[in-house]
């Protein structure tokens, strides 16, 4: 039993420290998306929209994992209580 326990705590280290790095990832992503679209900086007729909207779709994906990995963190965080 403990040495499941040990490596129930193993996957959720792997798991908290996963989510950390997809929420850097994210973080980026959005500063990408939030750049490229500042007419401020880059007018609307020269806007690369097809790069924009692979980030976008990126973004997604990258929430998507986070919400995976935020359910698998509160299940080991149950089992270990």
């Amino acid at each position: 039993m403990d040495l499941e326990r040990a490596a129930m705590k193993g996957r959720l280290a792997e798991a908290v420290a996963k989510l950390s790095r997809l929420k850097l990832k994210a973080e980026g992503l959005c500063g990408s998306i939030r750049q490229s679209l500042n007419t401020a900086l880059t007018p609307i007729e020269e806007m690369e929209l097809p790069i924009i909207v692979q980030l976008f779709d990126e973004l997604v994906q990258t929430y998507a994992e986070m919400l995976g990995v935020k359910t698998e963190i509160e299940r080991l965080e149950k089992e270990l209580k």
